[in-house]
């Protein structure tokens, strides 16, 4: 189900020139192998993709949250940010900067209910004192929600551990984000 969506998102991008976004949202781990299972699906050169992640040990390139400056000036077919461990809004500007025209952004993150409320090193950087952690709202992931959720050209696939899902990959779609833009 994911790779069929994933060709189809590229196969839109291509024909359109313009950048689509995959969300991958659920399971940090279950999120790294859809995002496999996509990028295996589009026949993209394991050269053309970029990793933003906190963790290490990927096939492709990896960068780190923090790192993204190395994307600026470049482009890539394929670049997949997670979002778990360490949600870096300017890391996000970067990566959607760095997908070529016909290019996919993958983006891995949590369950898109709960995302609003997660809070991290981002969030603590905000908390100025005297201000706590518990004064930072969630309204930018909330906001950044509501805009995936809307957005056209903006697929977004729930990754669940029960069976809630629609298919015996514990995957749903939410919305395929294809646009069908003119040929």
């Amino acid at each position: 189900m994911i790779a069929g969506l994933a060709t189809e998102l590229r196969r839109e991008a291509e024909r359109a020139n313009e950048r689509r976004v995959l969300v991958l949202a659920g399971d940090r781990d279950r999120g790294v192998d859809a995002a496999y299972d996509a990028i295996e699906a589009t026949d993209v050169a394991d050269e053309s993709v970029t990793m933003v992640s906190t963790r290490e040990g990927f096939r492709f390139e990896r960068v780190s949250p923090r790192g993204t400056d190395a994307l600026l000036g470049r482009t890539r077919d394929i670049v997949v940010l997670d979002c778990h461990e360490q949600f870096v809004p300017n890391a996000l500007g970067r990566a959607v900067g760095a997908v070529d025209g016909g290019g996919l952004l993958v983006l891995l993150t949590p369950d898109l209910d709960d995302w609003p409320a997660v809070r991290d090193g981002f969030d603590e950087s905000l908390a100025v004192p005297p201000f706590t952690l518990d004064d930072v709202t969630g309204r930018f992931r909330e906001r950044l929600v509501g805009t995936l959720r809307t957005h056209p050209g903006v697929a977004i696939v729930r990754l669940s551990a029960d069976s809630e899902a629609s298919d015996s990959s514990g995957a749903a779609i939410e919305r395929d984000g294809l646009t069908d833009p003119p040929r």
